[in-house]
Protein backbone atom coordinates (compact mmCIF):
# COMPACT_ATOMS: atom_id res chain seq x y z
CA UNK A 1 0.00 0.00 0.00
CA UNK A 2 2.85 2.39 1.37
CA UNK A 3 5.01 1.50 -2.70
CA UNK A 4 1.65 2.67 -4.67
CA UNK A 5 0.97 6.11 -2.70
CA UNK A 6 4.81 6.72 -2.90
CA UNK A 7 4.77 5.89 -7.16
CA UNK A 8 1.32 8.48 -7.04
CA UNK A 9 2.65 11.15 -5.26
CA UNK A 10 5.96 10.97 -7.25
CA UNK A 11 4.18 10.59 -10.33
CA UNK A 12 1.95 13.85 -9.14
CA UNK A 13 4.79 15.77 -7.96
CA UNK A 14 6.88 15.52 -10.96
CA UNK A 15 3.60 16.82 -12.80
CA UNK A 16 3.16 19.63 -10.17
CA UNK A 17 6.58 20.64 -10.79
CA UNK A 18 6.43 21.61 -14.61
CA UNK A 19 4.60 24.82 -14.35
CA UNK A 20 7.96 25.78 -12.77
CA UNK A 21 10.08 24.43 -15.13
CA UNK A 22 8.70 26.12 -17.88
CA UNK A 23 7.94 29.35 -15.75
CA UNK A 24 4.01 29.05 -16.29
CA UNK A 25 0.81 29.19 -13.60
CA UNK A 26 -0.28 26.35 -11.67
CA UNK A 27 -3.16 25.67 -14.22
CA UNK A 28 0.02 24.63 -16.75
CA UNK A 29 0.08 21.03 -15.38
CA UNK A 30 -3.11 20.49 -15.04
CA UNK A 31 -3.09 19.58 -19.20
CA UNK A 32 -0.07 17.28 -19.13
CA UNK A 33 -0.23 14.39 -20.54
CA UNK A 34 1.42 12.75 -18.16
CA UNK A 35 -1.73 12.14 -16.07
CA UNK A 36 -2.08 9.18 -18.74
CA UNK A 37 1.02 7.44 -16.26
CA UNK A 38 -1.85 7.40 -12.99
CA UNK A 39 -3.87 4.33 -15.20
CA UNK A 40 -0.70 2.67 -16.02
CA UNK A 41 0.49 2.89 -12.40
CA UNK A 42 -3.12 1.45 -11.55
CA UNK A 43 -3.38 -1.29 -14.54
CA UNK A 44 0.11 -2.18 -13.24
CA UNK A 45 -1.04 -3.13 -9.40
CA UNK A 46 -3.66 -5.52 -10.79
CA UNK A 47 -0.95 -7.29 -11.41
CA UNK A 48 -0.99 -8.56 -7.91
CA UNK A 49 -3.88 -10.16 -8.33
CA UNK A 50 -5.61 -8.46 -5.56
CA UNK A 51 -8.30 -5.51 -5.93
CA UNK A 52 -7.42 -4.13 -2.55
CA UNK A 53 -3.60 -2.96 -4.31
CA UNK A 54 -5.91 -1.59 -7.16
CA UNK A 55 -8.27 0.10 -5.51
CA UNK A 56 -5.83 1.97 -3.24
CA UNK A 57 -3.62 3.21 -6.03
CA UNK A 58 -6.91 4.30 -8.09
CA UNK A 59 -8.50 6.16 -4.61
CA UNK A 60 -4.62 7.79 -4.45
CA UNK A 61 -4.74 8.90 -7.51
CA UNK A 62 -7.91 10.45 -7.58
CA UNK A 63 -7.31 12.48 -4.17
CA UNK A 64 -3.91 13.19 -5.46
CA UNK A 65 -5.22 14.69 -8.46
CA UNK A 66 -8.58 16.84 -6.25
CA UNK A 67 -5.43 18.52 -4.40
CA UNK A 68 -3.49 19.43 -7.42
CA UNK A 69 -6.90 21.26 -8.64
CA UNK A 70 -7.37 22.58 -5.51
CA UNK A 71 -3.74 23.94 -5.49
CA UNK A 72 -4.54 25.58 -8.77
CA UNK A 73 -7.62 27.43 -7.55
CA UNK A 74 -6.62 28.66 -4.19
CA UNK A 75 -2.83 29.78 -5.19
CA UNK A 76 -4.28 32.88 -6.27
CA UNK A 77 -7.01 33.83 -4.76
CA UNK A 78 -7.55 37.53 -7.03
CA UNK A 79 -6.99 35.56 -10.02
CA UNK A 80 -8.64 31.44 -10.25
CA UNK A 81 -8.80 31.40 -13.93
CA UNK A 82 -11.73 29.16 -14.17
CA UNK A 83 -13.79 29.22 -17.46
CA UNK A 84 -16.38 28.21 -19.30
CA UNK A 85 -15.48 28.08 -22.43
CA UNK A 86 -13.97 24.80 -23.69
CA UNK A 87 -12.04 26.81 -26.34
CA UNK A 88 -10.16 29.11 -24.34
CA UNK A 89 -9.49 25.99 -21.65
CA UNK A 90 -7.85 24.43 -24.43
CA UNK A 91 -6.13 27.40 -25.89
CA UNK A 92 -4.84 29.01 -22.74
CA UNK A 93 -4.25 28.54 -19.29
CA UNK A 94 -7.35 28.78 -18.26
CA UNK A 95 -9.58 25.60 -15.66
CA UNK A 96 -12.40 23.97 -16.73
CA UNK A 97 -13.82 22.42 -13.95
CA UNK A 98 -15.72 20.11 -15.59
CA UNK A 99 -13.17 18.99 -17.16
CA UNK A 100 -11.33 17.93 -14.12
CA UNK A 101 -14.09 16.11 -12.94
CA UNK A 102 -14.02 14.13 -15.91
CA UNK A 103 -10.42 13.02 -15.69
CA UNK A 104 -11.33 12.07 -11.84
CA UNK A 105 -14.23 10.05 -12.76
CA UNK A 106 -12.14 8.68 -14.99
CA UNK A 107 -9.43 7.66 -12.65
CA UNK A 108 -12.72 6.27 -10.18
CA UNK A 109 -14.19 4.00 -12.78
CA UNK A 110 -10.87 2.38 -14.32
CA UNK A 111 -10.26 1.62 -10.73
CA UNK A 112 -13.86 0.19 -9.97
CA UNK A 113 -13.37 -2.06 -13.52
CA UNK A 114 -10.39 -3.22 -12.70
CA UNK A 115 -11.06 -4.12 -9.08
CA UNK A 116 -14.62 -5.57 -10.11
CA UNK A 117 -12.82 -7.53 -12.89
CA UNK A 118 -10.01 -8.92 -10.53
CA UNK A 119 -11.96 -9.62 -7.78
CA UNK A 120 -14.21 -12.13 -10.10
CA UNK A 121 -11.20 -13.41 -10.91
CA UNK A 122 -10.38 -14.44 -8.05
CA UNK A 123 -13.55 -16.11 -6.97
CA UNK A 124 -13.34 -18.09 -10.58
CA UNK A 125 -9.59 -19.22 -9.57
CA UNK A 126 -10.92 -20.09 -6.07
CA UNK A 127 -13.49 -22.35 -7.27
CA UNK A 128 -11.02 -23.94 -9.89
CA UNK A 129 -8.80 -24.56 -7.12
CA UNK A 130 -11.63 -26.19 -4.49
CA UNK A 131 -13.65 -27.88 -7.33
CA UNK A 132 -10.21 -29.66 -8.45
CA UNK A 133 -9.28 -30.48 -4.73
CA UNK A 134 -12.83 -31.68 -3.80
CA UNK A 135 -12.25 -33.90 -7.39
CA UNK A 136 -8.96 -35.45 -5.98
CA UNK A 137 -10.21 -35.84 -2.82
CA UNK A 138 -13.40 -37.38 -4.29
CA UNK A 139 -11.70 -39.79 -6.27
CA UNK A 140 -10.02 -41.20 -3.33
CA UNK A 141 -13.31 -42.71 -2.26
CA UNK A 142 -15.11 -43.21 -5.34
CA UNK A 143 -13.73 -44.02 -9.03
CA UNK A 144 -12.11 -41.04 -10.83
CA UNK A 145 -14.42 -41.21 -13.55
CA UNK A 146 -17.35 -41.00 -10.94
CA UNK A 147 -15.85 -38.17 -9.39
CA UNK A 148 -15.22 -35.83 -12.41
CA UNK A 149 -19.44 -36.46 -13.15
CA UNK A 150 -20.11 -35.58 -9.69
CA UNK A 151 -17.81 -32.34 -9.99
CA UNK A 152 -19.27 -31.25 -13.43
CA UNK A 153 -22.91 -32.40 -12.77
CA UNK A 154 -25.32 -29.56 -11.09
CA UNK A 155 -27.28 -32.17 -9.48
CA UNK A 156 -23.91 -32.68 -7.15
CA UNK A 157 -24.02 -36.83 -5.66
CA UNK A 158 -27.46 -38.19 -6.62
CA UNK A 159 -28.40 -41.84 -5.53
CA UNK A 160 -30.45 -44.25 -7.60
CA UNK A 161 -29.84 -43.13 -11.15
CA UNK A 162 -28.01 -46.69 -11.76
CA UNK A 163 -26.59 -47.73 -15.50
CA UNK A 164 -26.48 -50.84 -16.69
CA UNK A 165 -23.64 -51.87 -18.71
CA UNK A 166 -21.67 -55.14 -19.68
CA UNK A 167 -18.48 -55.72 -17.71
CA UNK A 168 -15.85 -57.99 -16.19
CA UNK A 169 -16.00 -58.30 -12.49
CA UNK A 170 -13.02 -59.29 -10.66
CA UNK A 171 -13.36 -60.30 -7.19
CA UNK A 172 -10.41 -61.08 -4.51
CA UNK A 173 -9.91 -62.42 -1.05
CA UNK A 174 -6.86 -63.69 0.93
CA UNK A 175 -7.36 -67.00 1.83
CA UNK A 176 -7.13 -67.45 5.69
CA UNK A 177 -7.21 -64.17 6.46
CA UNK A 178 -9.35 -64.97 10.09
CA UNK A 179 -6.57 -66.83 10.95
CA UNK A 180 -3.77 -64.40 9.79
CA UNK A 181 -5.26 -61.34 11.58
CA UNK A 182 -5.24 -63.25 14.72
CA UNK A 183 -1.41 -63.40 14.76
CA UNK A 184 -0.91 -59.86 14.21
CA UNK A 185 -1.30 -56.82 16.32
CA UNK A 186 -4.02 -54.03 15.06
CA UNK A 187 -1.81 -51.58 13.61
CA UNK A 188 0.13 -54.08 12.30
CA UNK A 189 -2.50 -55.57 10.64
CA UNK A 190 -3.63 -52.57 8.95
CA UNK A 191 -0.22 -51.26 8.24
CA UNK A 192 -0.31 -54.86 6.13
CA UNK A 193 -3.54 -54.64 4.68
CA UNK A 194 -2.67 -51.22 3.42
CA UNK A 195 0.45 -52.96 1.95
CA UNK A 196 -1.53 -55.33 0.30
CA UNK A 197 -4.17 -53.41 -1.39
CA UNK A 198 -1.53 -50.85 -2.80
CA UNK A 199 -0.16 -53.90 -4.40
CA UNK A 200 -2.64 -55.40 -6.07
CA UNK A 201 -4.44 -52.31 -6.39
CA UNK A 202 -1.34 -51.56 -9.20
CA UNK A 203 -2.39 -53.97 -11.84
CA UNK A 204 -6.15 -53.41 -11.54
CA UNK A 205 -5.56 -49.53 -12.72
CA UNK A 206 -2.66 -50.20 -15.02
CA UNK A 207 -5.13 -52.82 -17.08
CA UNK A 208 -7.83 -50.47 -16.98
CA UNK A 209 -10.09 -51.75 -14.19
CA UNK A 210 -11.70 -49.64 -11.53
CA UNK A 211 -11.61 -50.97 -7.77
CA UNK A 212 -14.92 -50.15 -6.79
CA UNK A 213 -14.65 -51.61 -3.19
CA UNK A 214 -12.89 -53.05 -0.37
CA UNK A 215 -14.85 -55.19 1.60
CA UNK A 216 -12.22 -56.16 4.56
CA UNK A 217 -9.79 -58.48 2.92
CA UNK A 218 -11.34 -58.36 -0.63
CA UNK A 219 -11.28 -55.86 -3.66
CA UNK A 220 -14.39 -55.74 -6.12
CA UNK A 221 -13.02 -54.49 -9.38
CA UNK A 222 -14.99 -53.61 -12.60
CA UNK A 223 -13.71 -53.47 -15.87
CA UNK A 224 -15.61 -51.66 -18.50
CA UNK A 225 -17.52 -49.97 -15.96
CA UNK A 226 -17.65 -47.17 -15.17
CA UNK A 227 -14.33 -46.32 -17.12
CA UNK A 228 -14.91 -47.62 -20.98
CA UNK A 229 -12.50 -50.61 -22.14
CA UNK A 230 -13.71 -52.36 -25.07
CA UNK A 231 -10.61 -55.44 -24.21
CA UNK A 232 -12.49 -55.81 -20.44
CA UNK A 233 -11.98 -59.19 -20.31
CA UNK A 234 -8.83 -59.88 -21.20
CA UNK A 235 -7.65 -57.41 -19.45
CA UNK A 236 -9.18 -58.71 -16.52
CA UNK A 237 -7.21 -61.79 -16.60
CA UNK A 238 -4.07 -60.16 -17.23
CA UNK A 239 -4.48 -58.14 -13.59
CA UNK A 240 -5.33 -61.55 -12.37
CA UNK A 241 -2.05 -63.18 -13.28
CA UNK A 242 0.07 -59.96 -12.43
CA UNK A 243 -1.67 -59.84 -8.88
CA UNK A 244 -0.29 -63.18 -8.47
CA UNK A 245 2.89 -62.13 -9.81
CA UNK A 246 3.70 -58.53 -7.60
CA UNK A 247 2.63 -60.91 -4.58
CA UNK A 248 5.32 -63.41 -5.01
CA UNK A 249 7.45 -63.43 -2.03
CA UNK A 250 6.14 -60.39 -0.51
CA UNK A 251 6.10 -60.96 3.21
CA UNK A 252 3.16 -58.95 5.30
CA UNK A 253 5.26 -59.69 8.75
CA UNK A 254 7.52 -62.25 10.94
CA UNK A 255 7.08 -64.79 8.15
CA UNK A 256 3.25 -63.77 6.95
CA UNK A 257 2.80 -64.17 3.04
CA UNK A 258 -0.92 -63.32 1.79
CA UNK A 259 -2.26 -65.65 -1.07
CA UNK A 260 -4.40 -64.10 -2.38
CA UNK A 261 -7.86 -66.40 -4.52
CA UNK A 262 -9.53 -64.49 -7.79
CA UNK A 263 -13.00 -64.78 -9.32
CA UNK A 264 -13.57 -63.18 -12.77
CA UNK A 265 -17.18 -63.11 -14.79
CA UNK A 266 -18.38 -61.17 -17.04
CA UNK A 267 -22.01 -60.20 -17.55
CA UNK A 268 -24.48 -57.20 -16.96
CA UNK A 269 -24.02 -55.17 -13.86
CA UNK A 270 -25.47 -51.84 -12.53
CA UNK A 271 -23.64 -49.22 -11.50
CA UNK A 272 -24.25 -46.14 -9.72
CA UNK A 273 -23.76 -44.32 -6.49
CA UNK A 274 -25.66 -46.02 -3.60
CA UNK A 275 -26.21 -44.50 0.28
CA UNK A 276 -28.35 -42.13 2.08
CA UNK A 277 -27.92 -38.58 3.47
CA UNK A 278 -24.81 -37.06 2.73
CA UNK A 279 -22.62 -40.69 2.80
CA UNK A 280 -22.72 -42.35 -0.43
CA UNK A 281 -20.65 -44.71 -2.39
CA UNK A 282 -20.21 -46.27 -5.89
CA UNK A 283 -20.92 -49.70 -6.38
CA UNK A 284 -21.85 -51.93 -8.91
CA UNK A 285 -24.86 -54.81 -7.75
CA UNK A 286 -26.69 -57.76 -10.17
CA UNK A 287 -26.25 -61.59 -10.29
CA UNK A 288 -22.76 -61.15 -11.96
CA UNK A 289 -21.66 -59.65 -9.10
CA UNK A 290 -22.60 -62.40 -6.75
CA UNK A 291 -21.53 -65.18 -9.01
CA UNK A 292 -18.27 -63.63 -9.55
CA UNK A 293 -17.71 -63.56 -5.69
CA UNK A 294 -18.60 -67.45 -5.16
CA UNK A 295 -16.31 -67.88 -8.13
CA UNK A 296 -13.45 -66.85 -5.78
CA UNK A 297 -14.92 -69.17 -2.93
CA UNK A 298 -14.37 -72.17 -5.47
CA UNK A 299 -10.64 -71.79 -5.31
CA UNK A 300 -10.88 -73.61 -2.11
CA UNK A 301 -12.40 -76.66 -3.41
CA UNK A 302 -10.22 -76.91 -6.75
CA UNK A 303 -6.92 -75.84 -5.10
CA UNK A 304 -6.45 -73.11 -7.52
CA UNK A 305 -5.61 -69.40 -7.06
CA UNK A 306 -7.70 -67.74 -10.35
CA UNK A 307 -10.87 -69.58 -11.51
CA UNK A 308 -12.36 -67.72 -14.90
CA UNK A 309 -16.09 -68.13 -15.67
CA UNK A 310 -16.92 -69.51 -19.44
CA UNK A 311 -18.61 -65.93 -20.35
CA UNK A 312 -15.23 -64.01 -19.87
CA UNK A 313 -13.31 -66.91 -21.88
CA UNK A 314 -15.81 -66.39 -24.33
CA UNK A 315 -14.78 -62.57 -25.13
CA UNK A 316 -11.06 -63.43 -24.67
CA UNK A 317 -9.15 -64.34 -28.39
CA UNK A 318 -7.65 -67.87 -28.45
CA UNK A 319 -4.51 -68.14 -27.72
CA UNK A 320 -4.27 -65.46 -25.36
CA UNK A 321 -3.44 -67.12 -22.52
CA UNK A 322 -3.33 -70.86 -20.98
CA UNK A 323 -6.54 -71.81 -20.03
CA UNK A 324 -7.86 -75.26 -17.90
CA UNK A 325 -10.83 -76.74 -17.50
CA UNK A 326 -12.10 -77.62 -14.15
CA UNK A 327 -15.73 -78.24 -15.22
CA UNK A 328 -18.95 -77.40 -14.69
CA UNK A 329 -20.30 -76.17 -11.20
CA UNK A 330 -23.93 -75.00 -10.24
CA UNK A 331 -24.20 -72.07 -8.47
CA UNK A 332 -26.95 -70.83 -5.92
CA UNK A 333 -29.25 -68.08 -7.38
CA UNK A 334 -28.12 -68.88 -10.46
CA UNK A 335 -30.38 -70.98 -13.32
CA UNK A 336 -27.63 -72.62 -15.77
CA UNK A 337 -24.34 -74.30 -14.70
CA UNK A 338 -21.38 -72.58 -15.53
CA UNK A 339 -18.07 -74.24 -16.64
CA UNK A 340 -15.18 -72.62 -15.08
CA UNK A 341 -11.37 -72.41 -15.93
CA UNK A 342 -8.27 -71.77 -13.88
CA UNK A 343 -5.80 -69.55 -16.08
CA UNK A 344 -1.82 -69.62 -16.54
CA UNK A 345 0.43 -67.28 -18.70
CA UNK A 346 1.24 -68.81 -22.11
Amino acid sequence: YLSSIADIVLLLGLIWSFHLQYEQPPSFYLKAPTLLYLFIFIAIRALHFDPRFVISTGVSAAIGWVMMVIYVLVIDPTNNMITRDYIEYMTSNSVLIGAEFDKIVSILMVTGVLALALHRARNLLFESVIEGSAARDLSRFVPQEIAQKVIQSEEGAITGKGEVNECTILFTDIEGFTAISETLAPEKLIEALNHYFSLIAGPITQQGGVISQFQGDAVLATFNVPKPDSNHARNAVRAALDIQSVLDGVEFGDGIYFNTRVGINTGAVVGGLVGSGDRVGYTVHGDNVNLTARLEQLNKDYGTRIIVADSTLAEIDEGSFAFRELGEVSVRGLNRPVRIYTVNDL
